[in-house]
């Protein structure tokens, strides 16, 4: 009887393991017309799906956490930079809390962001990693942004004479 209660209680916890967060669903939808404002360079929707009180991680080595106006003007510097970018995600995934570990309707996505240098006319594809947070109205009100920026940045910088 104690090891039919046990299979039981194992097999009750095993297929709760799978149970999405009721968000997810609809924090994936966001994100990806999210990553497709962003490729759009539309600056003004690409910032309508952060809340007031967003905080952003910067790509850049030393990069600093942003409010929403710096997050902004972070933005803004990649579309005055860059011209014909898109994200590729090779996939999506749920995130979870950090302090408990349950999944908490987050979102984290690795893929390939590409384009093109504006002053050089230089190609980039770059893998990166993302996560977005939101809350209860499907706002995003934290994120990141994970790949070598710096290292992108240098790569498509016009020749030196």
């Amino acid at each position: 009887m104690k090891k039919l209660l046990l299979l039981l209680t194992l097999g009750f916890f095993l297929s709760c393991s799978n149970v999405q967060n009721p968000n997810y669903e609809r924090n994936l939808e966001i994100t990806k017309q999210w990553f497709d404002s962003f490729g759009n360079e539309d600056l003004d929707f690409t910032m309508s799906f952060f809340a007031e009180d967003i905080e952003y991680q910067s790509a850049f080595y030393g990069g600093p956490l942003m409010n929403k106006d710096e997050t902004r003007e972070y933005y803004k510097g990649w579309h005055d930079a860059m011209e014909d970018i898109s994200y590729e995600a090779q996939n999506y995934l749920p995130g979870v809390d950090p302090d408990t570990g349950l999944l908490n309707g987050s979102v984290r996505t690795y893929g390939y962001w590409s384009g093109t240098k504006s002053d050089s006319g230089k190609t980039f594809k770059g893998l990166w990693y993302h996560y977005l947070t939101f809350d209860d109205n499907g706002k995003i009100i934290n994120g990141g942004d994970f790949g070598d920026a710096t290292g992108l940045i240098m790569s498509v910088m016009p020749d030196q004479e």
